[in-house]
């Protein structure tokens, strides 16, 4: 969508784009990824890839994306330290003829979104399952992040 912007506009939101980073990385803890320079801050700001919704239970983490017209060979799911990091690729195209015209699109595009962990989890149990378009990983919590979890109770 970002191609349909004036020239300017790109200009100017990337730079605001940069000027939030700054004011974040000023006020908030940064964990950095090993990789990745700008590992975490394109996932909260403009373009950050797929939409996610995260679930913690008293026993995992489930975080569900959504990634529409792709196939499970054009992404990856990864689990570096205390991140979920979805990888891919998409690629569509269209083409249609009729008898006075002829349409074409195609569009191109990579993408990472980087998911901040709320506790430790085992990856080596993780499971990620993919169906129309929706994916759902669900990563178990290690003892240690089990232990941590203090139920507090509330007296009326």
């Amino acid at each position: 969508m970002a191609q349909w912007l004036p020239v300017p506009w790109r200009q100017a939101l990337s730079r605001l784009r940069d000027d939030i980073h700054r004011v974040l990385d000023r006020w908030l803890p940064r964990r950095r990824a090993p990789e990745d320079e700008e590992f975490w801050a394109p996932s909260l700001i403009i373009g950050g890839g797929p939409l996610i919704d995260l679930e913690e239970t008293d026993d995992e983490v489930i975080v569900v994306a959504e990634l529409p017209g792709l196939d499970k060979d054009d992404f990856t799911v990864e689990v570096t330290g205390d991140y979920l990091v979805l990888r891919g690729e998409k690629r569509r195209s269209a083409e249609e003829k009729g008898r006075h015209y002829y349409y074409a699109e195609r569009s191109y595009g990579a993408f990472v979104r980087t998911v901040p962990l709320p506790c430790e989890v085992d990856a080596d149990r993780a499971t990620a399952r993919y169906k129309n378009g929706v994916l759902r990983v669900t990563l178990p919590k290690t003892e240690q992040a089990k232990a941590r979890r203090i139920k507090v109770k509330i007296r009326g």
